[in-house]
């Protein structure tokens, strides 16, 4: 029986695209790109979701590859960027249905200020607990940050079911023992997945 779900945060519960986020730090579409594909490069992202690096030497790195004219802009998107990862479109809704019935977590590869921005996430706040990989300097897929979850909020593998857009995650889960489901971005078949495990009625 299923007791918990465990979603992921970007593409599952937020949308997460990086030219459209970086086209609110600068007027020019090509800075955009340019902006969102070397600010939010997964060689230094992938570093600062795991706690490697903090934002001052994330900045430094991603200057070196971007014009003067963008400096300015990496920096207000290093600090706003999650003003604009809008929320997927019915989720809120389900994890408030998922709630009626079960416990609700997070396990993301993100940067230890998503805890403090949380709340501009509308469906976090409704969740029993967090796992950041930036806090705990794990990511996913390491099988150590899934065993971190379950010990640190006394959760049974069997009983939870985790919901993430990427495949290694998905696998990594499943391989400690949690079921998973791969998110595509249809809110409405996950919902019919869940009714079938009956996590909402």
């Amino acid at each position: 029986m299923i007791k918990n779900v465990i979603f992921d945060c970007g593409k599952v519960l937020a949308q997460y695209d990086e030219t459209y986020i970086a086209s609110f730090f600068t007027d020019n579409a090509e800075d955009a790109e340019l902006l969102g594909r070397v600010g939010m490069a997964r060689k230094y992202w992938d570093r600062f979701d795991r706690g490697d690096l903090e934002e001052e030497e994330y900045l430094k790195l991603v200057k070196e590859e971007l014009p003067l004219r963008l400096h300015e802009s990496v920096e207000r998107l290093s600090e706003g960027w999650i003003d604009h990862c809008d929320s997927v479109p019915g989720m809120a809704e389900l994890v408030m249905d998922v709630k009626k019935n079960c416990k609700v977590f997070l396990l993301s590869n993100f940067n230890k200020k998503l805890r403090q921005e949380a709340y501009k996430i509308p469906a976090l706040k409704e969740f029993d607990g967090l796992v950041i990989s930036g806090e705990v300097k794990m990511v996913k897929p390491s099988h150590e940050i899934y065993r971190y979850l379950l010990d640190t909020y006394g959760l049974k593998a069997e009983e939870c079911i985790f919901v993430d857009d990427n495949a290694a995650n998905i696998a990594a889960g499943e391989a400690v023992g949690i079921r998973g489901y791969l998110f595509d971005g249809d809110v409405s078949k996950l919902r019919t997945h869940l009714l079938t495990l009956s996590v909402i009625s």
